[in-house]
């Protein structure tokens, strides 16, 4: 009976301590009943749930404090703790006890520091165990059991609260789950309503019938649809008549071959306009995959397909672009080669000529220079106009580039045809044309070169084509030249020198000479001329009078002259820097390089970039540039005066000066072409004209150099007639800087060597 009331007893403490709790709440107060023994130094409650252990909750003693955490956090995530004797008494049912030793062997990350016994206790349901408690003492085994087995009430109701906390725990994850399947469901409706209400497609699910039950408020700007919308509503009561019966029919094809399709329609909104939608169709289906209904969804592709339309016009001109002409319209470079092609295929097959006629306008860069590009421009199209009405459709006409042209005659079986085509053409072309309100006559000169005797591929047949009409040339232009074997090889020389010089830069040919500028009076050094010389590998070194020309007609007379800048400036510098007193350091400049776009500031980067001061440096234009474009020639010597510079015009008495523009140039030198100096004993012409010449310039302020003295009387008759400056063979000749440099002696320059001293000049006279 005393048994009895004593289980009653307990049941009754038991209730009124796990009464109105929670499984976390649980957990901590079981946990809080085993570490409540003084022996137990920390008790910790693992629990099996869907098959992982849980730790629920940890209890400690720590200096007389208790510590209690309920933490449901997975065992494998937390250290200080045996997990291998966990899951072993999971597995067995059976109790661990783990003595000081069996802890050392462990290794100090599975036990808390002190820790000299611990105790695995299993709480079993149906022979299964549910939960394990693991306890630790500092104290030895014996004392730990003995207190685990005075814990036998909390491990008899344990197993009833274990399960208790597993059954909170799984009501509240399914509670929890409910609340966010909720959640979901109120989410998706949500969602469906808004994108039913704002979305700017036609979605919309019609039932197999045929009837709408769910549409998008995007229908309502449709046409014949009021703001009732196009719920309850089928296609035919909406649609004209031929859009119905074709929505109808991809509708009932989507519901019996249960697949997804794709149509584009275009259809009309209430504003009258017409749009083009994009209607993805596809079929509904129900947990037993029986087909239940369709839904459409309508994208307007509207503007996208304004876009590929525009994107397609776009392309289309693009790769016209590519293989025309942007100027004339003509096939370019690329498109001839593709029809040349395709054209000695064609000859191959009928075993047939075809020729290849290059044609080169005749002074075409005069044009360029006297009337403008833009005038230059107009000459090109009428040009190709005038060549594609001399040609047969089946003929190609195409330009290269620049001034050049090429027709591609196929078919052909007589020379003489050809010749009269090419006579047609000369004639064609030579008729006046008006350009920019002038009338303006012009000549081509024509090579030709036949297949297959004068080459078996389009490179070679160009390569003869371009010697013939190099040969034209020669010939005095306006001719046409068929290329031969035994053809002068002048023309191979032109075309061999022009590719070396195009390299020349690129593989450091050029050097610069210098040729000193005396002072006529006292014979001190004044200054040097730059000079820019080709030192070629195989041909030596090659006259500028040869290649300078060359340089002007294809363009590279601008890196050049660019180069030249930049080398005199650094060795100028160089000079300055050793104490050789050199003067100015004159540079030429052509007419191409002056009327270059902010040129000052091409000069102004390259003497920051080599730090000479700008008033070491002399610019030279000639004559005849300074007066093609007088105004633009007035502001680009302002830029270059304001920057410190020195200024002059080179070979004067060549050009056609006005004196109106000469005095409004900021130049401070005239230089006399060596044409006047030559004769200036023998030709009184070219002796008034000197002394003129230096009478003007002395009236503005200017000093004179003469250029080509080469004798001692053309030195006195200048020196008598007031000229300040001479340079010519009678002093020097060009040198190199090292040359120049042997005769400096103290800084200062010295005539001796090759160099002649003027005094004796003096002597003589």
């Amino acid at each position: 009976m005393q048994n009895k009331n004593n289980a009653v007893e307990l049941i009754k403490k038991f209730q009124q301590l796990f009464t109105n709790l929670n499984h976390k709440e649980i957990a901590e107060r079981l946990v809080k009943l085993v570490v409540a023994k003084a022996v137990i130094s920390r008790a910790v409650l693992v629990v099996e749930r869907d098959s992982h252990l849980y730790v629920e909750a940890i209890a400690s003693q720590q200096e007389s404090e208790l510590l209690v955490n309920g933490i449901t956090t997975s065992l494998n995530r937390l250290n200080y703790l045996p997990h291998q004797h966990i899951h072993q008494v999971f597995d067995s049912g059976k109790p661990q006890a783990l003595d000081t030793d069996q802890i050392q062997l462990m290794g100090a990350m599975f036990t808390k520091k002190g820790c000299n016994a611990c105790y695995l206790h299993p709480i079993l349901e149906n022979n299964k165990t549910i939960a394990v408690f693991y306890m630790e003492a500092e104290h030895g085994l014996t004392s730990l059991i003995k207190a685990v087995n005075e814990l036998d009430s909390v491990w008899t109701f344990s197993s009833l609260l274990v399960r208790q906390v597993i059954d909170m725990w799984h009501h509240e994850e399914q509670s929890e789950r409910f609340r966010l399947a909720e959640q979901a469901l109120w989410a998706s409706e949500t969602y469906l309503n808004a994108i039913l209400r704002f979305s700017p497609a036609l979605i919309s699910v019609k039932d197999l019938d045929g009837n709408v039950v769910l549409a998008s408020e995007h229908f309502k700007q449709m046409a014949n649809i009021d703001d009732t919308g196009f719920v309850g509503k089928n296609v035919f009561d909406v649609y004209p008549k031929d859009v119905a019966q074709s929505i109808c029919d991809i509708d009932t094809a989507t519901k019996t071959k249960q697949q997804t399709y794709e149509v584009e329609l275009d259809l009309m909104h209430k504003d009258g306009s017409m749009h083009t939608y994009l209607m993805v169709k596809f079929p509904l289906r129900s947990k037993d995959n029986r087909v239940f209904g369709v839904c459409t969804i309508g994208t307007d592709i509207s503007e996208r397909k304004l876009a590929e339309n525009a994107l397609r016009e776009q392309q289309s001109r693009l790769n016209y672009m590519a293989f025309h002409d942007s100027l004339t319209g003509l096939p370019n470079r690329s498109l001839f080669y593709d029809r040349i092609y395709h054209g000695l295929a064609r000859a191959r097959r009928g075993n047939s000529k075809v020729a290849l006629m290059l044609l080169d306008i005749d002074r075409f860069k005069n044009i360029n220079d006297s009337l403008g590009h833009d005038a230059g421009d107009l000459m090109l199209k009428a040009i190709s106009t005038r060549l594609n009405e001399g040609v047969r459709d089946m003929d190609t006409v195409a330009r290269l580039g620049g001034d050049e042209f090429v027709v591609v005659l196929e078919g052909v079986h007589d020379i003489e045809d050809v010749m009269f085509v090419a006579n047609k053409l000369l004639v064609t072309l030579a008729r006046p044309m008006e350009i920019s309100g002038h009338e303006i006559t012009s000549t081509v000169s024509i090579g030709v070169s036949i297949f297959p005797e004068d080459g078996e591929d389009t490179d070679e047949l160009l390569k003869h084509a371009d010697i013939a009409m190099y040969k034209a040339k020669e010939a005095g232009k306006n001719n046409c030249q068929f290329y031969t074997k035994g053809m002068n090889a002048t023309a191979v020389n032109y075309l061999l020198l022009e590719n070396d010089l195009r390299r020349a830069l690129e593989l450091n040919q050029f050097t610069l000479h210098y040729q000193p500028q005396i002072d006529l009076k006292t014979g001190e050094l004044m200054g040097v001329e730059a000079l820019v010389r080709w030192q070629h590998p195989e041909r030596g070194l090659v006259s500028p009078a040869h290649f300078i020309p060359l340089a002007e007609e294809t363009g590279l007379i601008v890196p050049i002259g660019e180069w030249v800048l930049r080398e005199a400036c650094r060795q100028q510098k160089i000079w300055l820097d050793a104490g050789k007193k050199v003067g100015k350091i004159a540079v030429n400049l052509s007419p191409r390089q002056f009327r270059q776009k902010n040129f000052p500031g091409k000069v102004e980067a390259i003497l920051r970039e080599t730090q000479l001061a700008p008033e070491y440096l002399e610019l030279e234009i000639t004559e005849s540039c300074a007066m093609e474009h007088a105004g633009e020639t007035i502001n680009q010597l302002n830029q270059l005066n304001q920057m410190g510079m020195y200024l002059a015009i080179d070979d004067f008495g060549t050009g056609y000066s006005s004196l109106a523009y000469l005095q409004r140039f900021p130049i401070q030198k005239l230089k006399i072409d060596r044409s006047f100096v030559n004769d200036i004993h023998d030709d009184m012409n070219d002796a008034a004209i000197t002394k003129t010449i230096i009478g003007l310039a002395h009236s503005m302020q200017l000093r004179v150099v003469a250029e080509g003295v080469e004798t001692e009387h053309q030195a006195e008759w200048l020196r008598q007639r007031g000229c300040d400056q001479a340079q010519g063979f009678l002093y020097a000749k060009p040198m190199s800087p090292k040359q120049f440099e042997s005769h400096f002696h103290g800084g200062r320059f010295c005539f001796d060597g090759t160099v002649i001293p003027l005094e004796s000049y003096k002597m003589g006279a």
